[in-house]
């Protein structure tokens, strides 16, 4: 009976992400955006923590991933995609045809490019690394940037060509094949550093100082990191292969 009930823990949490989804799609609907955004970050929050108290507890299964990819479609696909068109991709005043913006077309781009993600991570084996920027992420960089924005009272209908771009390029970021650190067993109590602990610790407390501006840049700090992790690797085995070559000559 206790087993049924922790059980139950995982998926209770997986539901409560999937409703904020929900719950948010609607706010943007009524163009309630800032509690659509806010309904965005509680979705990462406690998708962040089904698969750990999951992990945690051993109480891992089949049913338990593929509800929470289905949950991931509505939280991080449909919600954001929804979000971003309320936003500002209805402004886009360019029209495809008589029927068609160019507003939709971008906002149903993020939404398949978070399909392909997640069908691909159903599929993939690696757990120390993600390949694409994880639909979490996507969704929380989006939420942060409206909430950092309206904060500081900016006001991107005014940088539509910009605020295109970002939708466009976090999109690209999830479909691509950079390689993103998956912090899957970073809790791992053989694995952890001092340094680290020490990071985390002087971390939390300055989120608690600014947590919206810290978060903002934390996230989009792990999306650029899949691109420049890339750039980093193609120099080095650049620099390797040169290497090579000059020894090879040498031998002659």
């Amino acid at each position: 009976m206790i087993r049924n009930k922790i059980y139950l823990i995982p998926n209770l949490l997986t539901t409560g992400s999937v409703l904020c989804g929900f719950v948010s799609i609607i706010y943007s609907f009524e163009s309630s955006l800032a509690i659509a955004a806010n309904l965005l970050l509680a979705a990462f929050i406690l998708d962040g923590l089904d698969g750990r108290v999951a992990r945690i507890t051993k109480t891992t299964s089949d049913f338990g991933a593929q509800y929470d990819s289905l949950a991931d479609v509505v939280s991080f696909g449909v919600a954001p995609s929804v979000f971003l068109y309320q936003w500002f991709l209805k402004d886009v005043n360019f029209l495809i045809n008589s029927w068609l913006e160019l507003g939709v077309i971008i906002a149903s781009l993020y939404l398949v490019s978070v399909l392909l993600r997640l069908a691909r991570f159903n599929t993939s084996k690696s757990k120390d690394f993600f390949i694409g920027l994880p639909c979490p992420l996507g969704a929380i960089l989006v939420s942060l940037c409206f909430i950092v924005t309206d904060k500081f009272g900016i006001d991107v209908t005014f940088h539509k060509e910009l605020s295109v771009l970002a939708s466009i390029l976090i999109s690209f970021l999830m479909i691509s094949k950079f390689s993103y650190f998956s912090f899957k067993n970073f809790g791992d109590r053989e694995k952890i550093k001092f340094y680290w602990l020490f990071f985390i610790i002087l971390l939390l407390v300055i989120t608690l100082i600014n947590p919206t501006m810290v978060l903002f840049v934390l996230a989009l700090i792990y999306a650029l990191s899949g691109p420049a992790t890339n750039i980093i690797r193609q120099f080095k085995k650049r620099k390797i292969n040169y290497i090579d070559e000059k020894r090879d000559d040498y031998g002659k």
